[in-house]
């Protein structure tokens, strides 16, 4: 027994040493839904520093990360250990150049693995700087006293000049919200759990579900607006409003009927708006009361912190409602440092997905995945957390470059005077008008005078409430400029989406089509197929997306909405593309853009289970005609159906259909192939839930090839009129030897001539000639 002893150390020692030589990281590929290895093996950042992300490997405490000038690291540029997450943002800018970057794990015990793969990232001379400050420097940036939300001690005395000054109006309005909710307080008693066998997504489940939202946000934001006004009015009748609703809010369990897995919804908005309660009623309230609040708001801060670290949020960030969680649990941290250890962790964890993975639904270009309620909807809540860490840390989030032109999105998609968003998730309701605050918030953070416009052109100011008088405290002069030197049309790559404009001016004088073709896939909110375009007439929808969300996820919005055939698209053999799956992808092709011709081209094939190949390309003649050529390849002889949807019938004959509705009237020509099998109803499979009480008069027509094929081409000519009995345009098709399709548009407003092929395809008209290969 005493040399067994004598050689424990010894024994410890090796299986040490094997344990570390057995750990190794997992560097299998990213797939789809994960956010990926960042900066990727030859990619040009849009910012500088670039944020890195690598793929988790179970069993490690820390990393570490490496930059050099080369591929065998003899000289490195930079070289940070310690890392808690599996990303990392370095707090100072590094030269323009290319250099090399790799990562590391290390065990609790200290133990590290091998280097990972090596890859390479240029930083361009004119990326714009956006280091990540480090914790403890964000922590002596914070106001150590509050308020630390939205507005700094030091502020205040500013603030309450502009409302008795040139603020004075709103702040007047505000002062009137208050009394109002002195005089008659929100309901506090504790919002209920759905009863004992309530069906999910059943009219009482989202009663409650919603319900319950509501609840808590009726107290939980009465305490804050209660908080400002005292803050700035100093009458203690505010104070003890916004305390009473406070203490209130302590007696409601936080693993009740509001807990973060039970329903987010209803917990999301009860810790920024609490937080906020908090730090602007904190004279106000006795140390017992803080000890309640801050006891009540550790346990709601840590249910959504365990829920995103629980589900990977740096390694898997695309999901709808974590991309506003963590921003809120931001605002907690903030406004609770000091009072207990966890919140500067979160403030660590809230800044790094801020810095490496976010924007998640968008690139550089602006554009946004889940659509235009979605976009505006989290981006008027991000809104917040600008203002916040503007005035925490002095942070400009516009230095972006998304936030740079994310105003763009809006302007192009909505042009003012239009009346439908388009694609996705309860965008139909959008519309000019409704964005047009949002806009504004937009124009005075990065100073763009085509978002001022915008906002003024739809007659929308930066909005009401505390969170408007101090967004309107913070605007500056800016002079509007309508974009006239702008091109009508854009194209956001990152998103899959092109947006076409006879008039960017007037949407309700605007012809425009919105094309999708996706490489996010068909996931969340964003899950209209790939290939699938729109048409909007004056600014009102035409040829649209189908059916009308009762609930997320109910067999409607599942088996009907996610399906291909809400959509004008294409099914093959009857089957869609894969629903709602990030692994459904598509990309656009080709775009260009002039005064008289627009095009754009999309590749979808990849979304499909049975088909190889979609290339649909869009040449729209401004501004009543449009051409339509679908190249498609399946694996085995198939049948085709091509998809097209309107508010109201189609008047329906041989290879064609015609549509008059208050926008105006459209002729449709299924030009190739002929003998098309075309059919309409206004049903859908399944419906609506009938507790929604929708009314929807939605036709749904399909245009079916009588005969089976590996492949198929389509050629369609959608004609805008000015009546429905107006002669159609001249367009005829043609098949030469070598089997490419010539159309040709002989008259009208804009005269062209157009190649396709399988490979490519050219398009000539006066002031246009483009050549697409590949496309």
């Amino acid at each position: 027994m005493q040399v067994a002893k004598s050689m424990l150390p010894l024994v410890l020692l090796i299986l040490s040493y094997t344990a570390a030589a057995q750990l190794s990281l997992d560097q299998s590929p990213a797939e789809a839904g994960d956010w990926g290895y960042r900066p990727g093996t030859g990619e040009t950042t849009a910012v500088n520093p670039p944020a890195f992300s690598w793929r988790p490997t179970d069993g490690i405490a820390t990393y570490s990360v490496q930059i050099a000038l080369d591929a065998s690291f003899e000289t490195l540029v930079r070289e940070q250990s310690g890392i808690e997450w599996n990303t990392w943002c370095p707090e100072a800018t590094i030269l323009a150049g290319t250099y090399y970057w790799r990562y590391r794990g290390v065990t609790e015990s200290g133990d590290a693995t091998a280097w990972s793969e090596v890859r390479s990232f240029t930083i361009p001379a004119d990326a714009p700087a956006f280091p990540q400050p480090t914790l403890p420097e964000l922590i002596s940036r914070m106001p150590q006293e509050h308020p630390r939300l939205f507005y700094r001690p030091e502020d205040i005395g500013h603030l309450k000049e502009l409302a008795a000054g040139p603020l004075a109006e709103r702040w007047q309005a505000l002062v009137e919200h208050a009394d109002k909710l002195l005089e008659s307080p929100p309901d506090t008693s504790e919002p209920p759990k759905y009863p004992e066998g309530t069906v999910r997504l059943s009219e009482e489940w989202k009663s409650i579900w919603w319900g319950n939202r509501r609840r808590a946000i009726a107290v939980a934001d009465s305490a804050a607006t209660l908080g400002f006004v005292y803050r700035l009015s100093g009458e203690e009748k505010y104070a003890k409003g916004a305390r009473d609703l406070l203490v209130a809010l302590t007696t409601w369990d936080p693993e009740g009927s509001t807990q973060y897995k039970y329903n987010d919804e209803a917990a999301m908005p009860l810790l920024y708006m609490t937080s906020r309660a908090y730090d602007w009623a904190y004279p106000a309230l006795s140390d017992e009361d803080r000890k309640a609040v801050i006891e009540m708001m550790r346990i709601r801060g840590e249910q959504c912190f365990n829920h995103l670290v629980g589900r990977n949020h740096l390694w898997h960030p695309y999901a709808s409602h974590s991309n506003r969680a963590w921003h809120f649990l931001g605002e907690v941290a903030i406004a609770f440092h000091g009072d207990f250890p966890e919140a500067d962790r979160w403030l660590d964890f809230a800044m790094t997905v801020f810095y490496t993975a976010y924007p998640v639904w968008s690139d550089s270009d602006g554009g946004w995945h889940e659509g235009v309620a979605y976009w505006s909807s989290y981006m008027g809540r991000f809104m917040y957390w600008a203002h916040t860490v503007r005035a925490a840390f002095g942070i400009d989030v516009f230095d972006r470059p998304f936030f740079q032109r994310v105003g763009d999105y809006g302007m192009y998609l909505l042009p003012p005077g239009t009346k439908t968003g388009g694609f996705s998730d309860q965008s139909t309701g959008v519309t000019s008008s409704s964005i047009g605050p949002l806009m504004a918030v937009f124009a005075a953070g990065a100073r763009n005078p085509y978002w001022k416009w915008y906002a003024e052109e739809v007659g929308a100011d930066i909005g009401g409430g505390y969170v408007g008088f101090l967004a309107a405290a913070h605007a500056q002069n800016l002079e509007a400029k309508p974009p006239t030197n702008r091109p009508e049309s854009t194209c956001f790559y990152g998103t899959g989406l092109a947006a076409l404009n006879t008039n960017l001016l007037d949407g309700a004088s605007n012809h425009q089509i919105q094309f999708k073709s996706s490489p996010m896939g068909r996931q969340s909110h964003g899950y209209n197929a790939n290939n699938a375009f729109l048409i909007n007439l004056n600014g009102e929808r035409v040829f649209l997306r189908t059916g009308k969300r009762d609930v997320y996820g109910s067999p409607h919005h599942r088996d009907w909405m996610w399906h291909s055939r809400s959509d004008n698209a294409i099914l093959v053999n009857g089957q869609g593309q894969v629903n709602h799956s990030p692994e459904a992808t598509g990309r656009i092709t080709a775009f260009a853009t002039s005064d008289t011709v627009d095009v754009v081209a999309g590749e979808a094939g990849a979304s499909y289970e049975n088909l190889d190949r979609w290339s649909r390309r869009i040449v729209f003649l401004k501004p009543n005609l449009i051409v339509i050529h679908d190249w498609l390849e399946a694996p085995e002889p198939s049948t085709f159906q091509w998809t097209l949807h309107a508010p109201g019938a189609f008047e329906l004959g041989e290879n064609l259909a015609t549509w008059s509705g208050d926008p105006g009237h459209v002729r449709v020509r299924f030009l190739e192939p002929a003998g098309l099998a075309i059919t309409q109803t206004d049903q859908f499979d399944p419906p609506p839930a009938e507790w929604a009480n929708f009314k929807l008069n939605e036709w749904h027509l399909t245009a079916g090839c009588q005969d089976k094929a590996k492949t198929r081409e389509f050629v369609t000519v959608i004609e805008i009129l000015d009546a429905p009995d107006q002669k159609p345009t001249d367009v005829t098709v043609e098949q030469t030897t070598e089997g490419a399709r010539l159309v040709t548009v002989a008259a009208g407003t804009t005269p062209a001539h157009m190649e396709f092929t399988g490979d490519a395809f050219k398009v000539h008209a006066e002031g246009f000639e483009q050549h697409f290969e590949g496309q």
